[in-house]
């Protein structure tokens, strides 16, 4: 469950948004457009949609694998999680909402890692009873932690309990890691030695007549959003959204009195920025 393990450590869970099956495969669909090992010119939602046509990836206890298979052989196996509290009506077999969804990017020299990562998943499931921890975790921290313990399980065999604690210390470290990263445009990123997240998650707090608030971690990326003209109509319009060589996506919005609105948002580096940084 390498992919997992590294999904986790790279920031890449995310609560997903509850507007249906198909917002929620787009969403993790851009998460996926930024692997720098994506070809150029995959349409990955398009790919992701004729599959599901084809096959619904709906694997049974509350989880999805939707995937896309690469055209080149060469590459790791690359997923994005996404996990839902309420549940998503993915019209899997067995009728259960799905709260775990996990979409992979798959190589062609990694199809059989693929096939033992989903079949260790599922043991790891069966295993500690089911999804209905997940499904009713408080928030995401308490769904990476029991990721983790899956992830855990399906390296039991391997090595001795040990490697758990190894596992979890090296996402806590980098959970240290992607909160002081952050997304940011090119023109404001031109300090020597920085690096940038091609995924991260900031906040925008929205308050009657015109007050915006911008919370993230780089000064740069605040200034820069706070000045942008169309934030509060992009973030009210509930879709995707470009901003300064990205996609911005609203995950959650908290209404509050007074008019007070706070978006919780993930911006993600648009797929041909990605792979033209390689």
């Amino acid at each position: 469950m390498r992919s997992i393990l590294t999904a986790l450590q790279d920031g890449r869970l995310f609560e997903l948004p509850e507007a249906g099956k198909a917002r929620a495969l787009e969403f993790l669909a851009r998460i996926l457009d930024a692997n720098p090992n994506i070809e150029v010119g995959t349409d990955t939602i398009e790919e992701i949609q004729l599959r599901e046509q084809e096959c619904n990836t709906g694997i049974g206890m509350g989880v999805g694998v939707p995937h896309v298979r690469a055209r080149r052989e060469e590459g790791e196996l690359f997923s994005a999680i996404g996990w839902s509290s309420k549940g998503i009506d993915y019209d899997a077999a067995d009728g259960k909402p799905v709260h775990l969804v996990v979409m992979y990017y798959i190589p062609g020299a990694q199809k059989n890692v693929y096939l033992k990562e989903i079949s260790s998943l599922v043991k790891a499931i069966r295993k500690s009873g089911g999804m209905d921890p997940i499904a009713h975790a408080a928030d995401l921290n308490a769904v990476r932690n029991l990721l983790l313990d899956w992830v855990s399980a399906g390296l039991g065999d391997a090595g001795p309990e040990a490697v758990a604690r190894m596992i979890k210390l090296e996402v806590k470290q980098a959970q240290t890691v992607t909160a002081v990263a952050s997304t940011v445009p090119e023109e404001v990123a031109a300090t020597p030695g920085r690096q940038i997240s091609r995924v991260a998650s900031f906040s925008v707090l929205v308050a009657p007549p015109s007050t915006v608030l911008v919370l993230a971690q780089d000064a740069a990326w605040v200034a820069a959003l706070e000045k942008e003209p169309g934030l509060t109509q992009g973030l009210a319009s509930g879709a995707a959204f470009p901003f300064a060589g990205h996609q911005l996506f609203v995950t959650n919005l908290t209404p509050y009195t007074g008019g007070r609105l706070l978006y919780e948002c993930v911006a993600v580096a648009n797929g041909s920025q990605a792979a033209g940084a390689q």
